[in-house]
């Protein structure tokens, strides 16, 4: 029975051991390899389905308008982006996306067009 408990715990162990450092290797590789984060990567509507220049002239909608500042630690950048959305619902949700890359929001607005 010793021996059996003993030799259970043994492969446990070995099974660790050896995948532990595949585990390790992948999170080294992530920790130095992988694309940090990027406050002045904000998201753009330009080029998408929901940029104004492209929303159909005289269709019903809603325009919504963010503006602030981003902080980078010492520097600070100013931020506006606009979209064009059918809903007003899709243009709340555009607005709570884009607040959580604008530290200090100073317009926030969503307005029919």
């Amino acid at each position: 029975m010793r021996k059996s408990v003993t030799a259970v715990l043994a492969g446990a162990f070995l099974s660790f051991a050896l995948t532990a450092p595949a585990a390790q290797a992948g999170f080294l590789e992530d920790l130095f390899f992988a694309p940090t984060y990027n406050k002045l990567k904000i998201p753009q509507t330009t080029g998408t389905r929901y940029d104004c220049k492209a929303y159909p002239a005289g269709k019903p909608g809603w325009k919504g308008i963010i503006g602030g500042k981003t902080y980078d630690f010492d520097r600070t950048f100013n931020v506006s982006r606009e979209g064009c959305f059918e809903t007003k619902a899709e243009c709340q949700t555009f607005l709570n996306y884009m607040s959580g890359y604008i530290d200090l929001a100073i317009y926030n607005r969503c307005q029919p067009l």
